[in-house]
C-alpha cells in the first residue's frame, strides 16, 4: 500500500496524532478532576467520573478490528477514520462545555467524557494503524519514542494551559478552548492524504472490505480459547487485570490528598502533576532499554514495590505532603515508578502475544489493563462513598494493591 503524501511527512503527522490523543486526556484526566476536587467534589465523584468515560480504553480489542474491516474509502482507509475521530471528539467537548453550564453531576460528566474517550480511542487505534503502514521496521522504535514523547507533551501541555484558563475564566471557557482547539487541528490535518488519488473529503458510508468483519471477530474468539489452554496467558491476563487497580485508586485519590491535606489549590496541583510527567518519559526511556538488558519481571518488581511504598508513606505521614520539597517529590516518584512499570508491561505483553494474531492478542492484554483501572477506580468509589474510609486509609489498601500483581507475574516465563 502507497502513501507517497504521508510518508514526506509521517513523522510529524504521527507526532502530531499522538499529541492530539492527549489533550482530552490531560482535561479529563488532570485539569477538570483537580478543579472539581478544589470545589468540594469527593474521591467518590471524581472516581465515578473517571470510570465511567475510561469504559472505551477497554474495548479497543474490539474496536480496534471494525476499523481495519471498514475502511475503504475514496477519503483513504486510515485518514478517514482519523478526520471522522477528531470531529466527533472536538463535538463532545463541545457538548461537554454546553452541560457544565446546565449540570456538574458526577454520572452526567462521566457519560459525556465517555463520547470524549470513546472518539479518542478511535483515533488511537486509527493511528496506531497509520504507524503500522507507513513506517519502516528499523524506525518504528525511534519513532515509537518521539510518538510517547508527543503524548505525555500534549497530556503536560493541555493540563497546564486548561487548568491555567479555568482558574482566569471558568470551567466552561476552558472546555470550549480545548474543543476549538481540537476542531482547528483537525482542519489542519486534513491537508495530508494517504494517496494523490484521494479525495480531500467524501461522506459515501465506509464499505466493509470481503466480509473481513466476522473473519475478525471469530478470530478474536479463538485466540481467548487458544489462550485459556496454555498455562502462562491466563496468568498474565491476572497480572494485566491487577497490575492497574492501584493506580486507579491513587489517581482519584491524588487530588481530593493534595487539596485537602496540603492546602493546595486546584491549579497547583494540576502543573505540578503536569510537570512531574516529564520523569515518566525519563523512566519509560530507561525502562524500555533495560527491558531489551534485563528481564522484564524485575523492572516490574522493582516498581510495584517502590509504588507500593511510596503509597504506605503518604499513609503513614499524610501531613508530609504539606511540605512543598516532600509534596513535589512524591508526585515526581510516583510518575517515575508508574512509567518505569509501564514500558516493561508493554515488553513482557508483546514477548507473550504469539503467532499472526499476536496484535489481536496483544489488544487483549492492553484492555484488560486499562479495565484494571477502572476496577480501581470504582472501589474508590465503594471505599470514599460507602465505607467512608479516610484518603489514609485508602492509600493504606492502595499499598497493598500495588503489590498483588506481583503474584501473578512470579511464574510467567516467556521464554518456555
Amino acid at each position: 500500500m502507497a502513501f507517497p503524501i504521508i510518508q514526506k511527512y509521517k513523522r510529524m503527522y504521527l507526532c502530531i496524532l499522538y499529541l492530539l490523543q492527549a489533550i482530552p486526556q490531560g482535561l479529563i484526566y488532570f485539569s477538570i478532576q483537580d478543579w472539581l476536587t478544589g470545589n468540594g467534589f469527593s474521591i467518590k465523584d471524581i472516581a465515578l467520573i473517571t470510570a465511567i468515560a475510561s469504559v472505551p480504553w477497554s474495548l479497543k480489542f474490539l474496536i480496534a478490528p471494525f476499523i481495519d474491516c471498514y475502511s475503504k474509502s475514496s477519503m483513504g482507509g486510515r485518514r478517514s477514520w482519523i478526520l471522522f475521530s477528531i470531529f466527533f471528539l472536538a463535538s463532545t467537548i463541545l457538548s461537554a462545555a454546553f452541560i457544565t453550564t446546565k449540570s456538574l453531576q458526577p454520572i452526567i460528566l462521566g457519560l459525556v467524557f465517555f463520547t470524549s474517550l470513546l472518539a479518542t480511542s478511535i483515533l488511537d487505534v486509527s493511528t496506531d494503524g497509520l504507524a503500522i503502514d507507513i513506517l519502516d521496521k528499523d524506525e518504528r522504535g525511534t519513532v515509537n519514542g518521539i510518538m510517547w514523547a508527543s503524548r505525555t507533551f500534549g497530556l503536560s501541555l493541555s493540563g497546564i494551559s486548561s487548568a491555567y484558563i479555568m482558574k482566569q475564566y471558568g470551567l466552561t471557557i476552558a472546555i470550549v478552548f480545548v474543543g476549538i482547539f481540537i476542531f482547528f487541528f483537525g482542519i489542519l490535518l486534513s491537508i495530508f492524504k494517504e494517496n494523490k488519488n484521494n479525495k480531500y473529503l467524501s461522506f459515501k458510508i465506509l464499505r466493509i472490505r470481503n466480509n473481513q468483519l466476522s473473519l475478525n471477530i471469530k478470530e478474536i474468539i479463538k485466540v481467548i480459547f487458544i489462550s485459556i489452554r496454555k498455562n502462562h496467558i491466563p496468568l498474565l491476563l491476572l497480572f494485566c487485570l491487577s497490575s492497574n487497580i492501584a493506580s486507579g485508586i491513587h489517581f482519584s485519590s491524588i487530588s481530593y490528598l493534595y487539596t485537602n491535606y496540603a492546602n493546595w489549590n486546584s491549579f497547583d496541583i494540576t502543573y505540578y502533576r503536569s510537570v512531574a510527567l516529564y520523569g515518566g518519559v525519563i523512566a519509560a526511556f530507561l525502562g524500555g532499554y533495560l527491558s531489551d538488558k534485563i528481564n522484564s519481571k524485575i523492572i516490574i518488581g522493582i516498581s510495584h514495590v517502590t509504588l507500593s511504598f511510596l503509597c504506605l508513606v503518604i499513609a503513614t505521614y499524610t501531613n508530609l505532603i504539606k511540605y512543598e520539597f516532600f509534596g513535589i517529590s512524591i508526585l515526581l516518584a510516583l510518575s517515575f515508578f508508574n512509567s518505569f512499570a509501564l514500558t516493561a508491561v508493554l515488553s513482557i505483553c508483546m514477548k507473550f502475544s504469539f503467532s499472526s494474531v499476536a496484535a489481536s492478542l496483544f489488544a487483549i492484554f492492553m484492555s484488560s489493563r486499562h479495565l484494571s483501572r477502572i476496577i480501581g477506580e470504582s472501589l474508590a468509589v465503594f471505599f470514599d462513598g460507602l465505607l467512608g474510609l479516610s484518603v489514609s486509609f485508602i492509600y493504606l489498601i492502595t499499598a497493598i494493591f500495588a503489590l498483588l500483581p506481583l503474584i501473578f507475574i512470579r511464574y510467567l516465563n516467556p521464554y518456555n
